[in-house]
């Protein structure tokens, strides 16, 4: 426990649900958003690229939310997970 008061948050946010963006190859990953950005069901979030710099797989949002989880390297294999995204509960 840390000493002092605790503050109230005055408009949390509650997660729902968290879906997993996996990657479907392998390569070098460019993320397009940060931790914390709201996205769209479909918005582009990053992209894969062969070793050569080819574009071989987009990711998107499956769903709208906040995203929780980034990856931070470029090394990419296929199934690691490229993000997550909280949906946001209403």
């Amino acid at each position: 426990m840390l000493p002092g008061a605790a503050t109230v948050i005055e408009y949390p946010v509650w997660i729902e649900k968290i879906a997993t963006i996996a990657s479907e190859q392998t390569g070098m990953f460019y993320p397009l958003v940060k931790r914390g950005t709201y996205v769209e069901q479909g918005m582009k979030v990053g992209y894969v690229t062969d070793y050569l710099g080819k574009i071989v797989f987009e990711a998107h949002a499956p769903v709208a939310g906040v995203v929780l989880y980034i990856c931070a390297v470029p090394s990419m294999t296929k199934a690691a997970t490229i993000a997550n995204v909280g949906v946001v509960a209403r």
